[in-house]
């Protein structure tokens, strides 16, 4: 109970209580039961994970403010010319909490993410892990609720996580993992049409846009030792996101068109244009896939009906170690494919799909000074090249990516 008493004291002390255990997403949650009692500083990112008394409950509580992006983030972003950096400052607050057992050990979790006055997010979570561990879930099912200006929408959107791990059975195939996403959103229309003077009810719900979207992305770990000590961890990650039906509804008249959106998330959602952004990048992290950028249009969206994405990456992880320090050296390759239906950039009708090739070398470095105490650095760079069925003035554009991130964390089991 003292270590926990301690604990606490840290977190009420600390001002800047940036960060959780997790990534804000929910998807962080599946180590929740088999990591080690910690107390973690990072970026933009704190909280703790401590085992009770009785060794079989444990509990993680933290809080994150997803501010490392206004300074780290891809440099091609707006942050250093925006007068209102506050708009990107979007805390998030999670609490954790799970059941270890040698034959099967479960746990759950709510997070709370605000993102404005009229749209939050609540996203519960469910881990399970079986076979000694071998065998791990984690169910986050995020729900975002509009009020005010965007009332009547609901956004709901899963990205739920299995992993295998065959290091007690097969020598070099280390673990299997897959990831399965949907997205449903429904997004209220009367309330922003009464306010552009349009005379209808700001309550009719019968005034909407639905959007909805699938995906994929499985990968395959293997791991091969050497003699010198250094470990290759070379993978094979493949993505596939599918945008389905559009329906809008237009106080009776029901429009319905292939999907524009591969990526319905509700973390997406911006209330003012009461829109959700695509998947245009990756999460900071190794198996990095290409990014892509936005396509040329008068809207500023992806122009392409029925439009899917098919992202392969080959990474290969260089692990070494010893009492002091850990590295992990990634260099990865990726191919990006989008396609559709129909593509039209700038008013004008192509076909066929357009690729983005990604070159990225992803890095992390442990410095463990003493065995409780671990310094932490992470570092992303490369580039993403579009080519293929393009308007000419853009089809050799190159979005550069620069990430990192620090922190530092204190074991105490």
């Amino acid at each position: 109970m003292k270590k926990l008493i301690t604990i606490l004291f840290f977190i009420l002390i600390s001002n800047k209580v940036f960060g959780f255990y997790g990534d804000g997403s929910g998807r962080s949650f599946i180590d929740f039961l088999m990591d080690k009692d910690q107390l973690r500083f990072r970026t933009d990112q704190m909280g703790f994970l401590y085992d009770c008394e009785t060794d079989y409950l444990r509990l993680a509580l933290g809080v994150t403010g997803r501010t490392s992006g206004i300074f780290f983030d891809n440099f091609t972003n707006d942050y250093s010319e925006s007068e209102k950096l506050r708009i990107y400052f979007r805390p998030a607050v999670s609490l954790a909490l799970g059941y270890k057992s040698d034959l099967i050990s479960v746990g759950g979790a709510y997070q709370f993410r605000y993102i404005d006055t009229n749209y939050m997010v609540h996203t519960p979570v469910l881990m399970l892990t079986a076979m000694d561990n071998t065998l791990r879930f984690n169910i986050p099912i995020a729900v975002g609720i509009g009020e005010r200006t965007v009332k009547n929408t609901l956004i709901i959107s899963t990205a739920v996580e299995a992993r295998y791990y065959f290091h007690k059975f097969i020598d070099y195939f280390s673990q299997l993992r897959l990831y399965v996403y949907y997205g449903y959103a429904r997004m209220g229309w009367a309330q922003k049409l009464f306010d552009e003077g349009v005379d209808v009810d700001p309550n009719n719900k019968n005034i909407f846009k639905e959007q909805s979207s699938i995906g994929v992305d499985l990968r395959a770990y293997f791991n091969f030792p050497t003699a010198s000590g250094l470990t290759i961890e070379p993978y094979i990650r493949v993505l596939y996101s599918q945008a389905l039906e559009t329906v809008e509804n237009q106080n009776g008249y029901l429009r319905r068109y292939s999907g524009n959106n591969f990526d319905v998330n509700a973390y997406g959602f911006n209330a003012g244009s009461l829109g959700i952004a695509p998947g245009e990048q990756e999460e900071f992290s190794g198996g990095y896939v290409a990014s892509t950028p936005a396509i040329p249009s008068p809207q500023g969206l992806f122009a392409i009906e029925g439009i899917y994405r098919v992202g392969v990456a080959l990474p290969i992880g260089f692990r070494a170690s010893c009492e002091y320090y850990g590295l992990y050296l990634e260099p990865s390759l990726s191919l990006t494919i989008m396609g559709g239906k129909s593509i039209s950039l700038m008013n004008m009708n192509k076909k066929g799909p357009f690729c983005t090739f990604g070159y990225v070398v992803y890095a992390e470095l442990y410095l463990t000074p003493k065995p409780e105490i671990e310094l932490y650095l992470e570092f992303q760079t490369g580039g993403a090249t579009r080519w293929g069925n393009l308007d000419p003035a853009y089809s050799d554009g190159t979005s550069l990516v620069i990430n990192a991130s620090a922190g530092i964390a204190w074991y105490f089991q």
